[in-house]
């Protein structure tokens, strides 16, 4: 994807505007389908998208903004106000609340999702530091009644994306939990 912007509706609302750059092996038809199919999912611990734009070759997604951003960031990043201390308290508040996003996607959504590309930086924090799983951009869609999605290539984020893969090119629901616990 391309960068992520803060912007404010005419209602006052204030939104992160993620611009795609490239999108590969996706038609139109298959890009508004998944972002209707996503535009749907409501859960406490998933980025509530809230629109998209297609116009030309530019695709725009209009997200629900996080006030901490990224829990990468929150740890990490001090030129953005990172490196916070998180007791304890807040890590299993935040563990949790990712794992019950993740939990959401592969069992309760129709079609499952599998994310494959879970890591910190796709999770976001809201103004209480409620975790929230962020960009589907690399999820795929899958049946209930299939176990795995097979693919050409791989995606993910190196060092995050689980062993096997590399030999079965098979993404499972388990896979995405090897990189959420990585």
């Amino acid at each position: 994807f391309g960068g992520v912007y803060r912007g404010q509706l005419r209602d006052g609302c204030v939104v992160a505007i993620k611009k795609l750059i490239h999108i590969t092996g996706q038609g139109d038809r298959e890009f508004m389908a998944e972002m209707e199919t996503i535009g749907k999912i409501k859960h406490r611990n998933l980025v509530p998208l809230l629109g998209y734009c297609k116009i030309g070759e530019e695709r725009l997604l209009v997200y629900e903004y996080m006030k901490w951003g990224s829990l990468e960031a929150v740890l990490h990043d001090k030129d953005k106000g990172g490196g916070t201390k998180l007791d304890w308290a807040a890590r299993k508040k935040i563990a949790i609340g990712s794992a019950r996003g993740l939990a959401f996607l592969h069992h309760s959504c129709i079609p499952h999702i599998i994310h494959r590309d879970m890591k910190s930086s796709n999770v976001l924090l809201d103004e209480n530091f409620e975790a929230r799983v962020s960009d589907f951009g690399m999820a795929r869609l899958v049946n209930a009644l299939e176990t795995h999605l097979s693919v050409s290539t791989l995606a993910g984020a190196p060092g995050y994306v689980p062993p096997e893969y590399y030999q079965s090119f098979r993404c499972t629901t388990k896979g995405d939990i090897y990189s959420f616990r990585i």
